[in-house]
């Protein structure tokens, strides 16, 4: 029997905040710890509508507080993830979408969702354009979008029709000169970016094929110079292109008015799953199995397309994933997703292809013959005041005030069930839900503990590296043998979390952290600039931290090692040009974890030794390699794919559930693969910091070319990212692929059950069944007798009841990270 989980139904609260990248409500929502969620909607339901005591304030909550928040700003913060996770409100069941009455907001009250609680999806999200009855009927799309703006309950996120958004957007004019400005400004940052040549003329299984940036750019300067856009969003959208067809995680270019303004919302969630974990899926309508489970139509066409191959055009026209499998598999719900802040998956709301424009309708037709129709909306993220055509949303939203553009819209919140919530009981886990552990105890399994990292990016790095040791300690105590890693969802964090907990599993096994910067014009100014200063600067004793930071830079040769682990001898060592492809890179470097400043250092580091070094070189492997199982969706990415590759270096081997309808390999880490991220306004600042500081000398030369390094790709766009460092993996030394472009298939692929969308144990027993009990793969498999036999299990320390769950717990006193470490060292996708 499916558990009630399948009741889940997104609710309707579309607020101004960033949910999925927001550490309090991860905190709020924390399902894996039992009746979390519906005790953090209980107390959301008091604490929105009445002023709470501090003392009433629970304790699952104080992640929220932060080290440096007022008591306002930590009401403020708990008031925007209370507004993510929703208040306690009867569960709605979707029903027919056609013709529901129009609401104005994505907002809804307490009293309001008790009166729509028989009301259908389409009610609950349908806009109202209506104006008041004495005003004259707007003729302006924008001016009907300010009009819904303006009426719409303050706090909320306003919606309108799709086509009203797509005509307000149509009707900005292009200025001409203004967008030849911009694109002239973004040229000399992307020769930061590290893997253009490859991308040009990647490695024949390279499945998305090339992509020229460079090239593209130009056309897009060339067509503004012919007169070849009829307005601002046609440019904007070819602008876009750039990261649409790069397939990067890291690497970004978000245009103002086409991604600061409106994101698209189609009426309904998808869901993909089959009747076991080899048989080809279908696809559902997620709002329908919530209430109907397995009797829920198959969807078989959308907008007259195969719904399966309409899914995999839009990825394949925009996706933050390198493989299509994982791009396909982030469409739909997952229970993974939740934590991820993704409730019903991205085809209904979310992923980059949120901002372009997805027709006025979606149109279901079902195996049944049934078809149903329902209009696509836009939520409004920006203050429409004085907006009243295409003229004044240009002067409002594209003057290079990032200030007037819009956050991203959270994802709507779910009403979750306790009873499941309980069965998944973990032996430790941490307030942010970054670490939580699990033991199956079921049949044959009952030797087989569960490591779910959602993340690498913890509000305490030192917290996270606790939690993770708390948890190995206790399966060596309890017996258990074998180890599932869940990594569904992985966005990447912190490098040095990711190394640690490769470390912490092998801690007698050197990380090969192999990776490599492409030279540009810039780049080479400041390696000269720095290496030239940090030679005066003994970081060790400096009483100066821009000092330290200098001497702590990328650009300073002595900072980090070479291929073989040791220091660079001399600027040419590290930074004479390596060709590859037929552009220049640095020498292949390493990092340093040695080097106090770089790890423990609370100051320029992130507060922890890395397992392996200092005070803790005396750990014991805590499970064999074949015993070893990592699990994904394919979403890993960015750091989760450093750790995933350390990890298959020495022999772990990986499950990947999901993907396309077909029964081939697919990649266990589709994310983007590099090392290393930087915004376009960390290389603008630290350009600029060389050019004002006392400590570094700067020629004519060098000061001409930092110049031409502008803040404007900053002022026109609501992100703007690179990939500034390609990660190499051990194979590839020798012939100089980026992992980006190497293609892993896991070792097994399986796909959803529907037992697997309600309880997140269905895939870690699928998991360890294929992996340890010789069940079947959809494609791959485990050799009979290397992984699929059962090793002795390891006998417990002391007889000893059930194991109580233990919250290691981000109040305690420990090092959070700063800003100028999270610039540094946090490395994560911003595709949800």
């Amino acid at each position: 029997m499916v558990p009630s989980i399948l009741m889940l139904l997104p609710a309707v609260a579309l607020v101004a905040a960033d949910c999925a990248a927001d550490n309090c409500i991860r905190a709020l929502v924390a399902t894996q710890t039992p009746g979390r969620l519906s005790s953090a909607q209980s107390f959301c339901t008091t604490f929105i509508a009445q002023s709470v005591a501090s003392t009433d304030i629970p304790s699952f909550a104080s992640h929220c507080s932060g080290d440096s928040l007022d008591a306002g700003a930590f009401s403020t913060r708990l008031s925007s993830a209370c507004s993510c996770i929703g208040t306690r409100v009867p569960t709605v069941v979707p029903t027919s979408t056609s013709g529901p009455p129009p609401v104005t907001s994505t907002a809804t009250t307490q009293s309001q969702s008790n009166q729509t609680a028989s009301a259908s999806f389409t009610t609950l999200i349908k806009p109202s354009t209506t104006p008041p009855a004495d005003s004259p009927t707007p003729t302006e799309p924008c001016e009907v979008v300010s009009r819904s703006w303006a009426s719409a309950f303050r706090g909320a996120s306003p919606t309108v029709p799709a086509k009203v958004a797509y005509d307000c957007l149509k009707s900005v004019p292009l200025h001409k000169d203004a967008a030849i400005e911009l694109v002239d400004s973004i040229r000399p940052y992307l020769e930061w970016q590290s893997d253009l040549a490859f991308l040009k003329s990647p490695p024949a299984d390279y499945e998305p094929g090339p992509f020229d940036v460079v090239s593209h750019l130009e056309k897009v300067r060339a067509n503004l110079e012919a007169d070849k856009y009829d307005g601002e969003l046609a440019f904007q959208e070819d602008l876009f292109a750039l990261t649409a067809k790069a397939r990067d995680g890291h690497f970004q270019f978000m245009p103002d008015a086409l991604t600061g303004v409106f994101e698209y919302v189609r009426p309904f969630g998808l869901v993909s799953y089959s009747k076991d974990p080899t048989s080809l899926p279908v696809i559902k309508k997620w709002e329908e199995v919530g209430a109907k489970r397995d009797e829920a139509r198959i969807l078989t066409r959308l907008n007259g397309v195969n719904s399966s191959e309409y899914v995999q055009n839009i990825v394949e026209t925009v996706a933050g994933n390198q493989d299509l499998d994982a791009a396909y598999n982030a469409m739909f719900f997952s229970r993974a997703k939740i934590n991820a802040g993704s409730t019903s998956g991205l085809f209904r709301i979310g992923g980059w292809h949120k901002y372009l424009y997805p027709g006025e309708n979606t149109t279901a037709e079902f195996a049944t013959g049934e078809t149903e129709s329902a209009a696509n909306i836009a939520v409004v993220k920006a203050s429409f005041a004085g907006v009243t055509d295409g003229e004044s949303f240009y002067q409002k939203f594209c003057a290079g005030n990032p200030s007037s553009l819009g956050t991203a819209a959270s994802q709507p919140s779910t009403a979750e069930n306790d009873q499941l919530e309980a069965a998944l009981s973990s032996v430790v886990s941490t307030n942010d839900g970054k670490v939580s552990g699990f033991y199956l105890d079921a049949g044959d399994l009952e030797d087989v503990a569960v490591l779910s990292i959602p993340g690498f990016d913890p509000g305490s790095p030192r917290t996270f590296q606790k939690a993770v040791e708390e948890f190995l300690q206790a399966c060596r105590s309890d017996g258990k043998s074998r180890i599932i890693i869940d990594l569904q969802m992985n966005p990447g964090g912190y490098v040095l979390s990711g190394i640690d907990l490769f470390r912490q599993f092998f801690p007698k096994i050197e990380q090969g952290g192999f990776s490599r910067w492409r030279e540009n014009e810039q780049f080479m100014a400041m390696a000269n600039i720095v290496s030239e200063a940090a030679g005066m600067i003994d970081p060790a004793t400096s009483p100066s931290e821009e000092a330290v930071s200098w001497a702590q830079s990328w650009w300073n040769y002595r900072f980090d090692l070479d291929v073989s682990g040791k220091h660079f001898t001399s600027f040419d060592a590290k930074f004479a040009p390596n060709m590859w492809a037929g552009d220049p890179y640095t020498a292949v470097v390493r990092s340093d974890l040695s080097n106090n400043l770089t790890t423990a250092n609370e100051t320029f580091g992130i507060g922890i030794e890395v397992t392996g070094y200092g005070n803790r070189r005396n750990f014991t492997q805590p499970f064999k390699a074949e015993n070893i199982i990592l699990l994904t969706d394919g979403y890993c990415a960015s750091t989760c794919s450093l750790f995933s590759s350390e990890m298959k270096r020495v022999g772990v081997k990986s499950v990947v559930v999901g993907g396309r309808p077909e029964k081939k390999p697919m990649q266990a880490v589709g994310g983007v693969k590099g090392a290393q991220v930087l915004r376009y306004s960390d290389i603008f600042n630290l350009t600029q910091e060389a050019l004002t500081s006392d400590l570094v000398e700067v020629s004519a030369e060098q000061r001409a070319s930092l110049q031409r390094l502008t803040d404007l790709p900053m002022r026109r766009s609501t992100e703007a990212r690179l990939n500034v460092r390609d990660q190499i993996l051990a194979d590839n030394l020798e012939d100089g692929v980026p992992a980006q472009f190497v293609n892993e298939p896991a070792d097994c692929r399986l796909f959803w059950t529907l037992d697997m969308m309600a309880d997140v144990s269905e895939v870690w027993k699928a998991a360890a069944n294929a992996a340890w009990g010789g069940a079947s793969c959809a494609s791959g498999g485990f050799e009979k007798g290397a992984i699929t036999s059962k090793p002795t299990m390891m006998k417990a320390t002391a007889a000893r009841p059930l194991r109580e769950s233990t919250v290691v717990s981000d109040a305690e006193p420990g090092h959070h990270v700063s800003e100028m470490t999270l610039d540094k060292h946090n490395q994560r996708v911003h595709i949800v």
